[in-house]
């Protein structure tokens, strides 16, 4: 399966598809790889907005779908911090489409031959962001998502950010310390 995530953000004059069909044929294409350096509080944003996009973005019909329940390893990859790997616990009820703190309208799904456009407008205390993301995996084992963020208005000098996720699921059961929302 092969997805791709388009946010919009109506202050920047409506659509902002960065998705084109060379990023939808192939996840490591060079844009997505372009090395910047940015300032810790911008990867908090796009690790919030990316986490919020997973679900929906391996959507096939009209409703997102959820990540398998349980415990999962996430690596990201980021200018800012190099590869970082966490693991998350994941209930049942998996609603990561909506960040915290960030008021998001519901998102309009469009489905693509080879996958499905996911269009959602989020503002938090930083602005308004637009994700443009493509996702592959089946969601049950594995994922991997390719994001590139723009920030409106652009934190200091940063007005975009590329950052790369994987996910591998480890098993139904989770630490007895750690919440399903990865706490």
């Amino acid at each position: 399966m092969h997805f791709c995530l388009v946010l919009r953000c109506p202050s920047v004059g409506g659509s902002a598809d960065l998705c084109n069909d060379t990023d939808k044929r192939k996840t490591n294409h060079p844009a997505w790889r372009t090395p910047m350096k940015f300032p810790t509080r911008s990867l908090t944003i796009t690790a919030t907005l990316s986490a919020a996009v997973l679900s929906a973005a391996a959507a096939a019909g009209d409703t997102a779908p959820q990540r398998k329940a349980g415990l999962w390893e996430i690596t990201t990859v980021a200018p800012v911090s190099g590869m970082t790997t966490r693991k998350v616990c994941v209930g049942e009820n998996d609603d990561i489409i909506r960040p915290e703190g960030a008021d998001c309208t519901e998102p309009k799904l469009t489905p693509l031959n080879e996958g499905v456009i996911v269009t959602i407008e989020c503002s938090g205390t930083n602005g308004k962001q637009i994700i443009s993301s493509t996702f592959t995996g089946d969601f049950e084992t594995r994922y991997h998502g390719t994001l590139k963020t723009t920030f409106d208005p652009p934190i200091g000098a940063i007005s975009r950010m590329g950052v790369n996720i994987d996910g591998k699921y480890l098993g139904p059961d989770c630490p007895p310390d750690m919440t399903a929302d990865g706490q």
